[in-house]
């Protein structure tokens, strides 16, 4: 991750004291700030490992300004930024604490609303919401060879069931270890991408494809699929995969170096299918003319989907650029060249009411929400966002 850390540890070190001298972020007044937010941001001050990560939040991404000196908190001794957000609450596994925990981020401050000690695998691989109030995670085990799964009450955070998911294939010749991708669920079937890897974390030329049976957790189907190697990351941290009206699930595969061609290749499941869709594919990178992509991708509606990549004639820092994908027709449909060039880091974009908001960390002109608007094929400058840091680790929505 250190290609998106840049800024010197002086960085930090000048950002905390402003910081500090302008307000500490755990002595704010009591009532400042809003009950409920709609919208959080999350700003990386300093440089890996010496990151510091601060929240602010709004209920309109169109004006104003974020401070982080004047508002907001820093969370890193609360929990990570890996969040899985539903209905206006963040949920965080803090793996060095060995609790699992549920947020509330109001009055300008992040809250635990409730916590469970939790260590049943060594972090969060992937996630879905099977609905509303049932959250389900996946996750390896220590030593890399088994998988399993919880299912918690999101209210409470009471396990539901939990176990090993049985079924998968055995390892191939010089491969011990698993490694997951993105998960979604549809009607009773859970969908995974999974693959396996060696202690140099090489991987076959290939990935596999799980059907799994929610009921049961036991495998249905599993097959393998050579036309890429690598999986998506299905963490919270990133956004590799989506469902598209509960009728097929799209996933990028992201080989490792060493495995094969480098080139990032989307497919699809459909609904009901026992494997991946042989006649889906799209060449991601040829698309972007073979420039690198990053690893966010999202659904924004009517066949659309958003891809972020590196344009080199941006620069060598500043060079993130937004393009829009018809996934139907396979097609580039545009590149968003309006906006200034961007440093990514983990997730700066989605999408809501036809409406797609970008956090740009920018080269010049400062940093701002921009608003790309599907149905005019528009783009406007919203608020004023925090300049002078690393990058945004998330910007996102609290509620769907």
């Amino acid at each position: 991750m250190t290609q998106y850390f840049r800024n010197s540890i002086l960085l930090l070190l000048t950002c905390l004291t402003i910081i500090g001298c302008e307000r500490e972020p755990d002595a704010g007044s009591s009532g400042s700030g809003e009950k409920d937010y709609k919208y959080f941001l999350l700003s990386a001050l300093g440089s890996w490992p010496n990151t510091v990560h601060y929240m602010t939040a709004t209920n309109d991404l169109t004006q104003g300004a974020m401070d982080i000196t004047k508002e907001g908190d820093e969370i890193n001794s609360k929990g990570t930024y890996s969040y899985i957000v539903k209905n206006g609450f963040i949920y965080n596994y803090k793996t060095d604490q060995g609790v699992f925990k549920k947020f509330k981020y109001t009055q300008d401050r992040l809250t635990t609303a409730k916590e469970v000690p939790y260590t049943y695998i060594s972090d969060i691989s992937s996630y879905v919401w099977v609905d509303d109030n049932t959250l389900v995670l996946v996750g390896e085990t220590g030593d890399g060879q088994h998988i399993r799964y919880t299912v918690f009450n999101a209210s409470d955070l009471s396990i539901i069931r939990q176990g090993e998911i049985e079924g998968f294939q055995p390892f191939p010749d010089a491969y011990n270890f698993y490694t997951l991708g993105s998960m979604t669920y549809m009607d009773g079937q859970i969908y995974l991408q999974y693959s396996y890897r060696n202690g140099k974390w090489i991987t076959p030329e290939y990935y596999n494809f799980a059907v799994i049976d929610y009921n049961t957790f036991k495998v249905k189907h599993s097959v393998g699929d050579n036309r890429s190697s690598g999986v998506a990351n299905g963490s919270p941290y990133f956004k590799t995969a989506f469902r598209k009206d509960n009728e097929a699930f799209y996933y990028a595969c992201f080989p490792r170096i060493g495995a094969g061609t480098s080139k990032i290749q989307l497919f699809r499941t459909l609904k009901g299918a026992t494997s991946p869709d042989a006649t889906y594919q799209i060449n991601l990178t040829d698309l972007v003319g073979g420039k690198t992509l990053e690893t966010m991708i999202d659904y924004i509606g009517n066949n659309k989907m958003v891809i972020l990549y590196r344009d080199p004639a941006l620069g060598n820092t500043y060079n993130g650029r937004y393009a829009i994908v018809d996934i139907q027709t396979k097609q580039l449909v545009r590149v968003l060249d309006e906006l200034p060039g961007d440093e990514p880091y983990e997730q700066a974009v989605f999408v809501q009411n036809k409406k797609l908001y970008i956090a740009v960390n920018a080269s010049k002109g400062g940093n701002y929400v921009w608003i790309y608007d599907l149905q005019t094929d528009k783009i406007t400058r919203g608020m004023k966002l925090p300049d002078n840091i690393s990058g945004f680790a998330r910007f996102d929505k609290l509620y769907d």
